[in-house]
């Protein structure tokens, strides 16, 4: 084999292994680019449903909200409700203690008409 048939047979063998080396880069680029899809749908997927949970949140925030409210009317309420409890407390004690003094007239009046 002559100088020129070797030379020629070496740039053949390193014209087919960049030929060899560029269809792997390709078919390495092309199995990159599906993954790279296949990450942005998911994430396009995992934003979907982080919306609707930010809605979601939202609405039970808003619910949570009314519901503080809800309890803070019912704790004025009930606060009202045993300032008039206390009220009926101390007139029924008044009105026991007027009956009491009430008896004791009568008794001193029964007593009085006993020895006429």
């Amino acid at each position: 084999m002559s100088i020129k048939e070797a030379g020629m047979q070496f740039i053949g063998s390193i014209e087919n292994e960049f030929v060899r080396i560029g269809a792997d880069q390709m078919e390495m680029g092309q199995q990159l680019t599906e993954r790279i899809n296949g990450v942005a749908d998911r994430v396009k997927t995992l934003d979907g449903k982080v919306t609707v949970l930010d809605g979601k949140v939202t609405v039970l925030d808003a619910k949570v909200t009314s519901m503080q409210a809800s309890i803070d009317d019912l704790q004025a309420r009930q606060a009202t409700m045993q300032t008039s409890i206390d009220g009926l407390q101390a007139g029924q004690a008044t009105m026991q203690q007027t009956q009491t003094e009430m008896m004791h007239i009568l008794v001193a009046i029964q007593r009085k008409l006993d020895l006429n």
